[in-house]
């Protein structure tokens, strides 16, 4: 990535940023402790910015100080919305997220650079129509898990070059392109079965080698793009012929309610996820479909049916296991001090839980 090449570029960066935290002008420079005129020649690139300031606006706004001095991907750039002091909601969460993807992208690229990170060959890219289902059939072939529930998801993204992080935001997902990888933010403070789905469903962008996404800009339907990520994203979480197949096994004196809990546990899918899935391949009647719909499963079902509630997957600060073991080794090689590690792991370890690297002695 680029860094910026004038103060007018930072200035803008921090407008920008204030305005998608829904921040006035002077409640930042009040928290920052500057007039509100010199935060207003800042924003218009007339003063320069002290390495203190800028790091008590990064902290005051909740991005790291990278952001206002490295230029964003081109992918991002081209597809931004402007910014001003009337933004609406979708418009700030937009670009909180693009924020995020873009900080993740910038340690991806670093770790990857440093040769910490070693993205693996990508998949090709589809020629023609796409089979979305026969595509989600052969990404799964391709790591050898062609039936039965997928693993954490951050785990799988990682086979296939993407590299996601859960973050602590509202929303769904944004993805990126880059280089021969790719990477892309979850928002983890949505339920556990929709991170799972976004997380499927930033992953069938990625298979499709879509340059930049975000599930943020698809507001009230969705086109005919997002329906066939959709499908590639419902055959990756849950194969049709895993549901046909266990409907076809299933004891006649099991309840379908019963019988569809057990399977969103397992494969750790929502329960509308389930249900849709059940009704397009014709196993519930149109009665039987409109109470499914109307008895989502509660603790005590899952209890009851399933022994116990699935282990959430992407809770917020996950990554997947070879970025934390980069991390790590660029720990361990001296690349990075123990809070920049600290810091690359989202929380994963403290600072006092980093391993001992070999510059360093033990302790007597």
């Amino acid at each position: 990535m680029k860094t910026a090449e004038s103060w007018n570029e930072i200035g803008e960066r921090v407008a920008e940023t204030r305005q998608a935290a829904g921040v006035s002008q002077g409640e930042l420079a009040m928290r920052l402790g500057l007039d509100r005129t010199a935060l207003v020649r800042i924003e218009s690139g007339e003063r320069k910015i002290s390495a203190m300031e800028l790091f008590q606006i990064a902290e005051a706004l909740g991005v790291p100080a990278a952001h206002f001095v490295m230029r964003p991907p081109t992918p991002l750039v081209s597809r931004r919305h402007g910014l001003d002091e009337d933004a609406d909601d979708a418009t700030r969460t937009r670009f909180r997220f693009d924020a995020l993807l873009e900080a993740h992208s910038r340690d991806a690229q670093w770790l990857i650079g440093q040769g910490f990170l070693v993205p693996p060959a990508s998949l090709a890219r589809p020629e023609g129509p796409v089979d979305p289902a026969a595509l989600a059939q052969t990404a799964r072939a391709a790591i050898g898990k062609s039936s039965g529930p997928l693993g954490g998801l951050a785990r799988i993204a990682e086979q296939y070059g993407l590299y996601l992080l859960s973050v602590d935001a509202q929303g769904e997902g944004a993805s990126l392109l880059l280089d021969g990888f790719g990477v892309a933010v979850v928002g983890g403070q949505a339920a556990p079965g929709r991170r799972r789905w976004t997380g499927a469903h930033e992953l069938g962008h990625h298979l499709l080698q879509d340059e930049y996404h975000s599930d943020l800009s698809v507001a009230a339907g969705r086109d005919e793009r997002e329906e066939l990520i959709d499908r590639i994203a419902d055959e990756l979480l849950m194969p049709d012929a895993d549901l046909q197949e266990a409907w076809r096994q299933r004891a006649q004196d099991t309840k379908p309610r019963s019988f569809f809990i057990e399977i969103a546990a397992r494969y750790r899918v929502s329960w509308g996820v389930v249900v849709r899935k059940a009704i397009r391949l014709g196993l519930v009647s149109g009665l039987e479909a409109r109470q499914l719909r109307a008895s989502t499963p509660t603790r005590g079902d899952l209890l009851a049916v399933y022994g116990g509630e699935p282990t959430e997957d992407l809770t917020v600060g996950t990554t997947g296991p070879q970025w934390r073991k980069a991390v790590l080794d660029a720990w361990g090689n001296g690349a990075v001090t123990g809070p920049r590690a600290v810091e690359l792991l989202h929380g994963a370890i403290g600072i006092d839980e980093l391993p001992l690297r070999a510059l360093e002695e033990p302790a007597p």
